[in-house]
């Protein structure tokens, strides 16, 4: 029997890594005979560039870099020296995870340490460009990160607009635009379609997990819109309805306008970066996903739905492991089964504090029932 493990992040308390290393050795203990492969997946945010390195595609660098805050921090990059490919994920400069839940607020927080980031690996010679979206702390639109790598975004003084989504409204004029930076090859690797504006953009959709209240949404919004209507005045191009243009609170919008940035589906890029399809004309008997939460957004593309749909092609079937379960009814027909951390005798809180042990448990449960039926 093979068994293929791709699982998503459990953000905030598992890595996919994490997840794959846990369920590895925990066959090879009780089901020797099993043959285990590991792909841990990422859609573009937490997660992106240890699924790069981990399938050997590229190798892991790390560098000096600033937090969403403006802090010094070291954050990790995979680099790809034949194909002159950096792999960037933007949340490990400006994420979530790099903040205390009582510092969210994305009037503040900037994207400036991910152009540091890119930065470097331009220094490098980098041709390619894949920069992870997700996870951010940020409503930038992607403006300290352009800042960074040589963009001028002025205000009416002729000085640069200060960092977070509020300096956005002092922008009074996007001046120079290095020509090095239009000569790279720009990916931007995200499964989200939020265009930036509007009810389902990414102030209206993203900001209040990341700590805007409904004031500061207002001015978050005016301040994307500013920040696009410049773009168009400069470019003719209009980002605020491009599906995807408001991704990690508009970073995309940013890159698309002034970089000419296209946007990829990071479980796409991933999957064929990684083989996949290979895999399973190779033969693969079950395949076990997760990530932190099954809900109803799960349907609308998530990555384990993701890989539970390109397994049912080659008639695969799939188990899920997940943190919790918030679905309705049968939306999510494509898994075999679904096994949840919390339960009726797990809290929300053990499962976030014993993710791991509890994580053995429901794999044991879930293997032992999928073997007893093999035989």
């Amino acid at each position: 029997m093979r068994i293929l493990l791709a699982p998503d992040s459990f953000k905030g308390s598992l890595s996919a890594v994490e997840f794959c290393d846990i369920a590895q050795q925990l066959i090879h203990q009780h089901w020797p005979q099993i043959e285990v492969i590991s792909r841990p997946l990422a859609d573009g945010g937490e997660g992106f560039i240890d699924a790069i390195v981990y399938s050997g595609l590229a190798q892991r660098l790390t560098v000096d870099s600033l937090d969403p805050l403006g802090r010094l921090i070291q954050a990790d990059f995979a680099w790809q020296p034949a194909s002159k490919t950096a792999f960037i994920e933007m949340a490990q400069s400006a994420g979530l995870m790099r903040l205390a839940k009582a510092e969210y607020n994305p009037l503040l927080t900037s994207t400036y340490g991910t152009g540091l980031v890119i930065k470097q690996a331009l220094t490098m010679g980098a041709k390619n460009i894949v920069l992870g979206l997700g996870g951010s702390a940020t409503n930038d639109g992607g403006a300290g990160a352009l800042q960074a790598l040589g963009v001028e975004l002025l205000d009416a003084s002729q000085q640069p607009i200060k960092p977070g989504g509020a300096g956005l409204l002092q922008l009074h004029q996007i001046g120079n635009i290095p020509l090095t930076l239009t000569a790279v090859n720009w990916v931007l690797a995200c499964d989200v379609t939020n265009p930036l504006l509007g009810p389902l953009g990414a102030t209206a959709v993203y900001s209040a997990q990341k700590g805007a209240t409904t004031e500061m949404q207002v001015s978050l919004e005016q301040a994307l819109s500013h920040f696009a209507h410049h773009i168009e005045q400069l470019t003719q191009t209009n980002i605020s309805t491009r599906p995807g243009a408001g991704a990690a609170g508009g970073m995309a919008a940013g890159f698309m306008g002034l970089l000419n940035a296209q946007t990829q589906s990071g479980f796409e890029l991933l999957s064929r970066a990684l083989n996949l399809e290979a895999l399973f004309n190779e033969k693969i008997d079950w395949v076990i996903t997760g990530e932190g939460k099954l809900d109803n957004q799960t349907q609308h593309g998530k990555l384990p739905l993701r890989i539970a749909r390109l397994a049912k092609q080659y008639n695969v079937p799939s188990i899920a492991i997940c943190g919790q379960v918030d679905y309705a009814g049968t939306a999510l027909a494509e898994f075999k089964a679904i096994y949840s951390l919390v339960d009726d005798h797990v809290s929300e809180q053990q499962a976030m504090q014993q993710t791991a042990q509890i994580l053995q448990q429901r794999l044991y449960q879930a293997l032992n029932g999928l073997i007893q039926n093999a035989i």
